[in-house]
């Protein structure tokens, strides 16, 4: 049987590559990632996430780190996946579209932990 904190761990990261994912997925493959307000939305839910597991203490912060990090680059590698299969030159550049996914969501992961490891040592 899986373990509670896992199982935490498995749906805080599947609810951060859907709540990225499913904006990223709908959006063209050339579209301006900084101004779409989707991308910020799920970003934002993407941090809100990973603050209520902190928050929670499901994981130490560098395990919860480590996980959240990888919802949006694996969000990507789905489409980058999906896509070639249709067009095996449609991302020739995937490497460089995971970099540039991961560095997004340290922008929503490490203030999310922040905020979670914070008010979890406020409550305490």
């Amino acid at each position: 049987m899986i373990e509670r904190r896992t199982a935490w761990l498995v749906l805080g990261f599947t609810a951060g590559l859907l709540l990225t994912g499913l904006f990223y997925w709908r959006l063209p493959y050339n579209a301006n990632l900084f101004a779409d307000p989707g991308i910020r939305l799920g970003l934002g839910g993407l941090a809100l996430v990973t603050a209520v597991l902190a928050f929670a203490g499901i994981a130490r912060a560098g395990c919860l780190f480590g996980v959240m990090i990888g919802a949006f680059p694996a969000a990507v590698a789905l489409r980058v996946a999906v896509e070639t299969a249709r067009d095996p030159t449609s991302h020739n550049l995937w490497p460089f579209e995971l970099i540039i996914m991961a560095v997004f969501s340290l922008v929503a992961v490490v203030p999310g932990l922040l905020i979670g490891v914070l008010l979890r040592r406020l409550r305490a």
